[in-house]
């Protein structure tokens, strides 16, 4: 049995030399059995080992379990953490079931040991531990991402005795007579997965296969393949229809609908998972509504978990928080009348959005020599004739009554017609900031300054204008 956990952990390249791995050792039969294999490891790849134990401070014995893993920790020369936590108050502050509150506690306090350091963590789940898992999510309703199981890998946290059930450990550790210690709570059935251990699952093993958990667990791994294919081509469909811009995911309807039907979930998942900053609370009816926006009349919108909104434009959805844009977007004040202006060669900064800065900078022409028939035409970078400025230069987002002219002729139309022309998305237009000289739009950034604005050669001052951090 220790070579098949050996070669599982090569196999998934879990642990390297002169790694430093956190093992959390409840005292149970899985987690000793996960000690011992990492002290047959270090035989063959030299490894430094911590052990950290966690005390819920549920159960009135729970003590004992630590004072057992302190021992067998000092008897094999090994360092021991002890972290007790009042789990169920956690879970009541923090509005959590205490299955989910004991999760955390244990892994944020692994990753404290660890910190920094080169290594991984190691946890003692085995293959029952997965099949339980698969019925959970089954149960309770569950995409094939929920139906994979539990990984052997993920990030810096590894799993050697997934290869292994629960019998082999036990009757591993009853050969070598090592004693461990039984939780009392893992015997109730008062959490879900314990009800699936003691009358479902074990029902399985005694009453329609012997081989039920290795069954189920090795369909698990083939949903686990299948979801890995159709991850591969969620990023490829996001890569074609999505774009982002101003904190906005807009998702191309005619781009969307050529994807499968199955990949377009995904899409619509992994989208609003990204906006909201969060899977929680993200289920299938949100992704079935917003695909519904397809076949919706322009304007419509739906309200989604994490404050988001999806709306219907005229190229597709826009998916976006819902913040106002007040609290969201700050105005600055350039220069003014009156007040403090820029002089020559002074350069100012603002921080207009997550790594977005837009710089300003006054050029006079007679002391440069410029040739103003190399104006750049660059989408983030706009040369304005300073002179032509009436009023403060204000950075801020849109308003009622905005306006461009949009030809030599001074011609005016509207900044809410010019972006309904652009087809620009509503979700979009909220979050465009604007240069403005009063309610004159001097310029629309990452769209067209106003023509009235233009250097021509009868400008003597250039403001110099470009945004940095765009995407």
């Amino acid at each position: 049995m220790i070579d098949k956990v050996l070669q599982y952990v090569k196999e998934y390249q879990m642990i390297e030399e002169g790694d430093c791995i956190v093992a959390g050792v409840s005292g149970g039969a899985d987690s000793v059995c996960l000690l011992l294999m990492l002290l047959e490891i270090n035989k063959a790849v030299p490894i430094e080992i911590e052990v950290v134990h966690i005390n819920h401070l549920i159960r009135p014995d729970a003590a004992k379990d630590a004072a057992y893993v302190r021992e067998l920790c000092a008897h094999h020369g090994l360092s021991f953490t002890l972290v007790e936590e009042d789990v169920a108050a956690f879970a009541r502050r923090s509005h959590l079931s205490t299955e989910e509150a004991g999760r955390q506690v244990r892994y944020e306090a692994f990753e404290r040991v660890l910190g920094t350091r080169k290594g991984k963590i190691a946890v003692a789940h085995n293959k029952n531990d997965s099949c339980e898992t698969f019925l959970f999510h089954l149960f309770r309703g569950t995409s094939l991402r929920g139906l994979s199981g539990i990984l052997p890998v993920r990030g810096r946290v590894i799993r050697p005795l997934l290869c292994l059930l629960r019998s082999e450990i036990e009757l591993f550790l009853q050969e070598r007579r090592v004693s461990y210690c039984i939780d009392s709570t893992n015997l109730e059935d008062t959490y879900s997965r314990n009800v699936i251990r003691h009358h479902i699952l074990d029902t399985a093993v005694r009453e329609i296969s012997p081989a039920a958990v290795q069954h189920i667990d090795s369909a698990s791994e083939r949903v686990r393949e299948a979801y890995e294919l159709i991850a591969d081509m969620t990023a490829l469909g996001i890569q074609a229809c999505v774009s982002k811009r101003q904190g906005v995911f807009a998702i191309d309807k005619e781009k969307f609908l050529q994807l499968h039907k199955t990949v377009q979930g995904y899409v619509v998942m992994e989208v609003l998972a990204q906006a909201g900053g969060s899977r929680k609370d993200l289920e299938a009816v949100h992704v079935r509504q917003v695909r519904g926006l397809f076949h919706s009349q322009c304007g419509r919108e739906i309200l989604l978990p994490h404050g988001l909104r999806a709306r219907r434009d005229y190229t597709g959805i826009s998916i976006f928080q819902h913040i106002y844009k007040e609290a969201l977007l700050p105005e600055y004040v350039l220069s003014a009348d009156g007040r403090r202006r820029l002089e020559a060669g002074e350069e100012l900064e603002f921080l207009l959005g997550d790594r977005q800065i837009l710089r300003a900078k006054v050029i006079f022409l007679e002391n440069c020599g410029l040739d103003l028939k190399n104006i750049p035409e660059n989408k983030y970078t706009k040369w304005i004739d300073y002179d032509k400025i009436r009023n403060s230069i204000v950075i801020r987002t849109r308003r009622p009554g905005d306006y461009l002219t949009i030809n030599t002729m001074n011609q005016k139309k509207t900044l809410k017609a010019y972006l309904i022309d652009r087809k620009i998305p509503q979700a979009e237009r909220e979050r465009l900031f604007l240069v403005a000289d009063a309610d004159h739009v001097v310029w629309l950034i990452g769209e067209r300054i106003s023509s009235y604005y233009k250097v021509s050669e009868h400008t003597k001052r250039i403001l110099c204008l470009w945004m940095s951090g765009c995407e």
